[in-house]
């Protein structure tokens, strides 16, 4: 069993428009919302193995906010930040299968869609300083897949963030772009295949062809009248 935690950062200052959105800090609000987030995750009965960090200003605040109430260093990696089920996927399945419990701390819309892609349900948008906690029955991170997961709560001062709406879970584009990268091996391979079939068959023909003897068939109009 492994335990997926997708934590949203918490919210950040908008007021200064030099800023590029890398680089926005936590407002007062957001700082005592990721105090709060660390303290829901210090009473509850996970066991964080990594910490793993969008490396966006607000995010990786809100981590360090985190990662000194429960004594787990924080990574960061770039993926996070630019979103996408599938890059949050390709993440994922490449984690250390000694870890059981990861919390990923990002953004929204991705993390909110993994979410959806992860349990299959169209659950709302995480808000910010919020977590959602999902199982996988996976013994190995590389076996993560859509639905796979089971939404087990969400760590937030308010427990009923994450209703379920209408609707699928993920628009059919998305789920084909994320069915492409799945079977991108597969993908792959049967082109090759088909390629090297084509062009065995287009050697043996050209063969047969050069194999013919065209002096041994009749020729048109040299029978007998």
């Amino acid at each position: 069993m492994k335990t997926l935690v997708l934590a949203r950062h918490a919210q950040s200052d908008k007021k200064d428009p030099a800023l590029s959105d890398f680089d926005r800090p936590l407002n007062r609000r957001g700082e005592s919302g990721a105090f709060d987030l660390a303290e829901q995750f210090a009473v509850s009965d996970l066991r964080v193995d990594a910490l793993i960090s969008s490396p966006a200003v607000r995010a990786r605040s809100t981590a360090g906010i985190l990662a000194k109430k429960i004594s787990v260093p924080v990574q960061t990696d770039e993926r996070i930040y630019t979103d996408g089920v599938q890059k949050l996927l390709e993440m994922v399945r490449s984690f250390d299968d000694r870890h059981s419990t990861i919390v990923l701390i990002g953004h929204n819309p991705g993390l909110s869609e993994f979410l959806r892609y992860l349990t299959d349900d169209n659950y709302a948008d995480l808000p910010t300083a919020s977590a959602a906690v999902v199982n996988l029955p996976i013994n190995v991170w590389r076996h993560t897949s859509s639905g796979k997961g089971t939404f087990k709560g969400v760590l937030s001062s308010n427990e009923n963030i994450l209703e379920l709406r209408r609707g699928p879970a993920l628009h059919w584009k998305e789920r084909y772009r994320i069915w492409q990268f799945e079977h991108a091996k597969q993908i792959y391979l049967s082109v090759i295949f088909a390629f090297a079939l084509v062009l065995i068959l287009g050697v043996v023909g050209l063969l047969m062809y050069k194999s013919t003897d065209f002096s041994a068939m009749p020729q048109q109009g040299s029978g007998s009248r």
